[in-house]
């Protein structure tokens, strides 16, 4: 088989909030009893037939008019979706190597159409599309065909591989190498960058720039040596004349099609810009990072239940959908051609924080933007005393604690920032490693801010009263760590990526008082969980990056049990990098990878417990599993705790 690899209610609760509470132990809120809702909206039911057995058949829901597409599963043949919007709709089913024809109706508020669909076979593809450097920021699209084998056959064992997976492997994944066949020359020239063969003669122009120096902590074990055998190992199996190729994917992925069948995902696709605007306009065609292309990257809920997400091509927006009636606002950031990454809004005033990353060097600002007056009020220079060396530096992650300071990770600069919104005052503290990559960020109750070191591998807590550092070693190390997260137990979480089919993807949690650490192996071939969040019931989600023939994933971590379940989104080959969970467990994301179809995306793992399309947090903005304190024309205090047993403590 040869692929070629290529690059979318009622309830409102306003809050009023004071400050973050350090509390001395972690309560668990409990779920909120359930409320009627989605009143006024349609319901559609139906039945899928085919010559041949197939599993869990992904049933395309697609609002024309609105640019809403819902998508569920199939259980023992039928289907089930709930608050459809009124409008025209095209409604088509697809299972592994079947499909439907498409169904056009109407649907009114109150409708409940019942649908017939028989599937039939369709060839297995010789080519299709995916993107070799999906998962690297801001890299043009590079569409090669491929074909699929072993992993054993496409990487044969020893030395060179194993050098292979504990460097290469760990951010690019396993089919990376052996997609792009090179002469000795051309590998040199791209390991050159890695190691940084130029960085006495220029500056660093990313945050992998040099990161395998051959003193770098990145990787044990990496040296000139090292370099000479992986040389010598992709010459000989992706030399000149060679093929390229992708692991085939063995090991399926578990679906329980009794969960599935209860799950209903909705994407709000994202307005197109006119000819000559926007992406087509011809004042941001040479803008780095991400261009052509609208990219969704994170998400975040305000007070009222709205969404907002960060959009990271060119022009760069701050995007806001209303997720109850489907309307969409956006605002150019105070310098397009800057790259964004996160957002983060401040529960006192609703300010919208967003910093930049300055892709070609000069100043990156931290940015406030103000929801009353649809207003960037706040536009400063995020390290105004060059405390950072780099001629190009990049901020990206990022937390606040309980007086709402914001902790600014510099992705592209091995440091953070202390911004005081209310002084202005700016404070930047490097971190103590060689070659450290802040990734992301997360605040605990008592206001530390703990940090994935992807330069090294590490997790690293930083004492905001003492403003000094203590680094904590995971028990799979090197690692690729991006994104970390507590739950509502006080447990820190963060997903560890796959290196190659023989090092699978895991779980990792950590008691942090202790500092005993917990790893789960996720039970999916080439696993990538690029982030985690909890749900109140103690499970831990995850997003999951795809493969050329495996789809991109939303997966669950129930602790209880210690049992996965795996959830395959609507656009197959889109990656996602952030997700987040509602107080209802809906999990709500961005398809980042997606080249045709940007996105702000839910997934509600039971239709069945949908009170309303609002996107609500547990505790209020920003997000975090401990309490706030808060005051609202409604009830907002938070329930009696109750436990969350989780095995591995």
């Amino acid at each position: 088989v040869a692929i070629a690899l290529a690059g979318l209610l009622s309830g409102a609760v306003v809050l009023q909030v004071s400050g973050i509470a350090a509390q001395e132990k972690t309560s668990v809120p409990q779920r909120p009893a359930r409320a009627t809702g989605l009143t006024g909206m349609a319901t559609m039911t139906g039945s899928v037939t085919a010559g041949k057995p197939f599993k869990a058949a992904q049933v395309y829901i697609r609002n024309t008019d609105k640019r809403i597409l819902y998508m569920v599963y199939t259980n023992a043949g039928q289907f089930r979706a709930r608050g459809l919007f009124q409008g025209n709709y095209e409604v088509s089913v697809t299972a592994r190597g079947l499909k439907s024809d498409i169904q056009r109706l109407a649907i009114k508020a109150g409708d409940a159409p019942s649908l017939r669909f028989a599937l039939t076979d369709i060839p297995t593809d010789i080519e299709s599309e995916t993107d070799v450097a999906q998962n690297l920021e801001g890299t043009a699209s590079n569409r090669v065909l491929v074909t699929l084998d072993a992993y054993d056959n496409v990487y044969p064992p020893g030395r060179g591989r194993e050098i292979a997976e504990s460097t290469c492997m760990m951010c690019h994944g396993e089919n990376f190498l052996s997609s792009q066949p090179a002469r000795a020359e051309v590998w040199n020239t791209r390991i050159d960058r890695m190691v940084g063969k130029e960085l006495h003669n220029r500056p660093a122009q990313s945050y992998a720039d040099g990161l395998l120096g051959y003193r770098s902590q990145w990787a044990r074990n990496w040296s000139l040596k090292d370099r000479e055998e992986l040389v010598a190992y992709l010459v000989k199996n992706f030399g000149p004349g060679a093929r390229p190729r992708n692991v085939r994917t063995v090991k399926e992925t578990p679906l329980d099609e009794t969960k599935l069948g209860k799950a209903m995902y909705m994407e709000y696709y994202i307005p197109a810009d006119a000819p000559g605007q926007g992406i087509h306009s011809q004042e941001y065609a040479g803008a780095l990072g991400f261009s052509g292309r609208r990219v969704i990257q994170d998400v975040r809920f305000d007070a009222e239940g709205n969404v907002y997400g960060t959009d990271r091509g060119a022009p760069r927006r701050l995007v806001k959908l209303n997720p109850r009636t489907g309307e969409m606002k956006e605002w150019l950031t105070p310098h397009p051609k800057n790259d964004i990454h996160e957002v983060l809004i401040n529960p006192a005033d609703g300010m919208v924080w967003v910093p930049e990353h300055t892709e070609g060097g000069g100043i990156s600002y931290i940015n406030g933007f103000n929801p009353k007056t649809e207003k960037w009020d706040v536009v400063l220079a995020g390290d105004p005393d060059n405390v950072i060396r780099n001629d190009i530096k990049w901020m990206q992650s990022f937390a606040m604690d309980s007086k709402f300071n914001l902790y600014i990770g510099w992705i592209f600069g091995g440091a953070i920032t202390k911004f005081d919104p209310a002084t202005k005052k700016l404070t930047v503290f490097p971190m103590p490693s060689t070659n450290a990559i802040p990734y992301g960020i997360v605040s605990d109750k008592n206001d530390n801010m703990w940090v994935a070191d992807w330069g090294g591998g590490k997790i690293l807590k930083f004492d905001t009263r003492q403003n000094n550092w203590t680094e904590y070693q995971p028990l799979t190390y090197p690692n690729q760590t991006r994104r970390l997260n507590f739950d509502y137990e006080g447990n820190l979480w963060w997903g560890i990526w796959a290196a190659g089919t023989s090092r699978p993807g895991k779980l990792a949690k950590m008691n942090t008082a202790t500092g005993k650490i917990t790893e789960y192996t996720i039970p999916e071939q080439a696993a990538n969980p690029y982030d985690v969040c909890p749900d109140l019931d103690g499970n831990i989600w995850f997003p999951d990056s795809p493969t050329v023939d495996r789809s991109a994933m939303i997966g669950k971590f129930n602790t209880k049990d210690q049992t996965f379940t795996f959830y395959p989104k609507p656009q197959f080959s889109a990656d996602t990098p952030k997700i987040q969970v509602t107080k209802d467990g809906a999990i709500w994301f961005a398809p980042r990878g997606s080249s045709r179809a940007p996105a702000i995306s839910v997934l509600y793992p039971d239709v069945d417990k949908i009170t309303s399309f609002g996107a609500f947090y547990v505790n209020g903005p920003p997000g975090y599993p401990f309490t706030t304190t808060a005051s609202s024309s409604t009830a907002s205090t938070v329930p009696a705790s109750r436990a969350v047993p989780t095995k591995g403590q």
